[in-house]
């Protein structure tokens, strides 16, 4: 897992609590940039939860993704050197990297509408219940497709927003210290902004728990710009225990199934059963 799924989630909560104080990992430059809480994670640790070394579980309920086809080459690699066409013969028929797809709101059944799937090749498709004309697009939710009133083009990029309604769950346990360093134009607006943080991360969250372990004075400071400002570092033990969702396939596309046919015959009769192989490619 990358430090900025800690830290991300973080900055937005804190921002949500620090009204007007910009919160990120961005250290100020000039005067613009203040008041700020810049955050950072020192000392961090890792570790996988879950028994066994599987640490998967499945969610159910709307999980959002985005991706991008490239429309000159609408191709998915699968790995092993396999690969999948996204795109049908006549460019109208999509499929989607991962189905089959619900509404934003966990529901499968149609209609779907404008925020339930989003699709864009410069210009935003229209998300209709009947067959599409045009520049309109109809979805087939069991299936993970898409059906264009017209033709995609075959040079740019197609941007797809949509959404599943199963998947599987990665639960890591990160731990280290988050340092915070409030920086503002005066003393006591720094004073009072690093109160706040302190509160805002002493608030119940099961999911993140903070435990502070140092404060220190606030002190003069300088700006890239040689402004003049105050800032104070107040550091916190992290422990944060954060979910990823992970997307399965069907294990790639099938190249061989064994098949053995059985000839009806009459009772005295008895035919041999015979068992023969179905490849995907040439025939042998």
């Amino acid at each position: 897992m990358t430090l900025h799924r800690v830290l991300d989630p973080l900055a937005a909560h804190l921002a949500s609590a620090l009204n007007g104080v910009r919160v990120d990992d961005v250290a100020p430059v000039a005067t613009v940039d203040l008041p700020c809480a810049v955050l950072s994670l020192d000392a961090v640790t890792q570790t996988l939860v879950g028994v066994g070394r599987v640490p998967r579980g499945t969610r159910t309920g709307a999980l959002r993704l985005a991706a991008t086809v490239d429309l000159a080459d609408p191709v998915l690699d699968l790995g092993g050197g396999e690969t999948l066409d996204l795109l049908s013969a006549d460019r109208r028929t999509l499929t989607l990297p991962h189905g089959p797809l619900v509404r934003a709101d966990g529901t499968p059944d149609p209609p779907f509408g404008p925020g339930d799937v989003i699709a864009d090749d410069g210009a935003l498709f229209t998300v209709v219940a009947g067959t599409p004309v045009g520049r309109q697009v109809q979805v087939d939710p069991p299936e993970g497709t898409l059906l264009f009133g017209v033709p995609l083009a075959t040079t740019g990029d197609l941007d797809v927003t949509y959404h599943v309604g199963q998947w599987d769950v990665v639960s890591t346990r990160v731990q280290g210290t988050l340092v915070v360093e409030v920086v503002a134009g005066t003393a006591a607006a720094v004073a009072d902004t690093s109160r706040a943080v302190a509160t805002a991360l002493a608030a119940s969250d099961p999911g993140m728990r903070t435990t502070p372990l140092s404060w220190s004075p606030v002190r003069p400071a300088e700006l890239p710009d040689e402004t003049a400002t105050r800032a104070q570092v107040t550091t916190f033990q992290l422990d944060a225990e954060l979910e990823e969702p992970v997307l399965t396939s069907g294990g790639g596309v099938i190249s061989r199934v064994a098949v053995t046919s059985t000839l009806s015959s009459p009772p005295d009769i008895p035919l041999p059963i015979e068992p023969f192989t179905v490849t995907r490619g040439a025939t042998t």
